[in-house]
């Protein structure tokens, strides 16, 4: 059968992301191995950090694959280089790092090193998980300039070292969007600490691989005592969703319910429920033609708001509702995505940064630079979703159990 048009143009766009930078070079930070770029256009030549896990999840099986251990190395690099993972490797994102999904591509690379038998699997995962439980300690719980995140009950923010709200909104990943109402600074994301508290599961399961017991349960008793916080401070009973919390002001953002309230049920810390109640009364709210729209508020020039949808927000939300039971749901929403995805394939010959999931003939919130074409993470996503809905029954990515 002949191969789809999409997944050809995919298949050969990997070559166009694929970088070797072993040197500085001006604002660029030399890596000691290869990675990926998130797009071809000359905004964006360097290694993101979250970037790389979404775009990880589509080079399995491809010529590519080794770039996947490469890329959980290079973040090594960065982090015993710096003291922080950055932003990107670029010498001016140091004031800041990104959502860290470090530990997620570390099983993911642990997992296909294993399937492709490699010896030194068991030990290349203790080392990797060794230093990310240091970066997780140095930058994440931090309580001082120049990491000061953990900042209220033992929770965490998203900061920059200039102390400035819009730069920590750039950490977030969502630069910009109407959560926290600008105020990044003063909020706990509900995405983060969900990212933290599977972390401390992450080193929980990497401790009993190595029959450190003592230490397996140390951590899991972290993570306990992080969810039962959480629950206090994101979760509000009477709309029945999570929300960032301004623990300034010790208040929950109930005005800016955004996809982020979904990383609850993807990091499974949610109880089945309040998994139900999310699915039953928010899921349809948030669920549009070409799938599931990032924020319920506009906002001129930003891009993480509606009528825009990305790739790693549906991404983690079918991981949610999967890992609570609920496929059909879960295949609603890949389907619509990736319908989306060909019909605008069809209109462009290619793939996105982001799309209008409200009106798939309209254009994206374009925010400060526009919408690029590519794209790393949106490819990824689209191949895992096609491979996936495939599938009788829809499989849920299994990183770190």
């Amino acid at each position: 059968m002949r191969q789809p048009a999409i997944t050809q143009y995919i298949d050969a766009y990997w070559d166009k992301l694929v970088r070797q930078q072993p040197e500085d070079q001006k604002t660029l930070i030399g890596l000691p191995h290869t990675f990926m770029v998130p797009t071809h256009d000359p905004t964006f030549q360097e290694m993101f950090y979250w970037d790389s896990f979404f775009i990880a999840l589509g080079l399995g099986g491809t010529r590519y694959e080794a770039a996947i251990e490469g890329m959980a190395e290079n973040m090594a690099y960065l982090y015993q280089r710096f003291g922080v993972i950055p932003n990107a490797s670029r010498y001016y994102f140091l004031s800041r790092s990104q959502p860290p999904f470090w530990t997620q591509l570390i099983w993911l690379a642990y997992q296909t090193k294993q399937a492709a038998g490699a010896p030194d699997s068991a030990a290349w995962l203790q080392r990797m998980m060794a230093l990310a439980e240091q970066e997780h300690a140095s930058v994440w719980l931090a309580t001082a300039h120049p990491h000061q995140r953990q900042v209220h009950r033992g929770l965490s923010r998203y900061f920059d070292i200039n102390y400035l709200d819009t730069l920590a909104c750039c950490e977030s990943g969502w630069d910009h969007s109407t959560r926290c109402n600008g105020q990044w600074m003063s909020h706990l994301p509900v995405d983060l600490n969900s990212i933290l508290y599977l972390r401390e599961c992450d080193f929980a399961q990497a401790a009993r691989l190595r029959d450190d017991h003592a230490a397996a349960e140390q951590w899991q008793t972290r993570a306990a005592q992080r969810a039962e916080t959480m629950q206090a401070v994101f979760w509000d009973a009477t709309s029945g969703f999570f929300y960032d919390y301004n623990y300034l002001n010790e208040v929950a953002d109930l005005d800016n319910p955004s996809l982020a309230g979904f990383y609850p049920l993807w990091a499974g810390w949610a109880t089945e429920a309040q998994a139900a109640q999310v699915v039953e009364q928010w899921l349809p709210t948030f669920m549009r033609v070409g799938g599931l729209v990032t924020t319920l508020k506009t906002h001129s020039s930003y891009q993480w708001a509606s009528p825009n949808g990305w790739a790693p927000l549906q991404w983690i939300v079918v991981e949610g509702l999967l890992r609570y039971g609920y496929q059909s749901q879960a295949r609603e929403v890949m389907q619509a995505w990736c319908t989306l995805n060909e019909t605008v394939f069809e209109r462009t010959n290619a793939m996105w940064e982001k799309y209008n999931v409200v009106d798939p003939t309209g254009d994206v919130e374009g925010g400060k630079y526009g919408s690029l074409p590519g794209f790393g993470w949106s490819n990824a996503v689209y191949l895992d979703f096609k491979r996936r809905l495939a599938q009788p029954t829809i499989e849920r990515w299994k990183l770190g159990e």
